[in-house]
């Protein structure tokens, strides 16, 4: 999970949801902007999962591969992490390779 300050507010996550730019994948849409800090976000609609428990522990996991991330290569910025129906249907390895192209991808595209 992250820690407190890496998480975005409210009025953080709507400025940085309609100006981010966006990543497209079958599994999620990852919106980033370019930031000193590392911030991050998921969410998870009800058309992934309809019992709380399970959209929960897809936010868990989806957080954990998120924090590992940013702390392996040390990324700033900020990521929103939408996910899609097909998420809910993989396992934990495909979700952290599906993100993980996302986050680099985005990072190709911003130098």
């Amino acid at each position: 999970m992250l820690n407190k300050k890496e998480r975005l507010t409210k009025k953080e996550f709507d400025r940085f949801f309609s100006s981010g730019r966006r990543f497209h994948s079958p599994l999620f849409t990852l919106i980033h902007s370019q930031e000193t800090s590392f911030h991050g976000a998921v969410v998870v609609g009800k058309k992934v999962f309809k019992r709380a428990v399970d959209r929960n522990r897809l936010r868990r996991r989806l957080y954990n591969i998120l924090y590992r991330l940013s702390r392996e290569s040390e990324q700033s910025g900020v990521y929103i992490i939408l996910t899609k129906p097909q998420a809910g249907m993989v396992s934990f390895d495909e979700l952290k390779k599906a993100l993980e192209s996302l986050v680099t991808q985005s990072l190709k595209t911003r130098t």
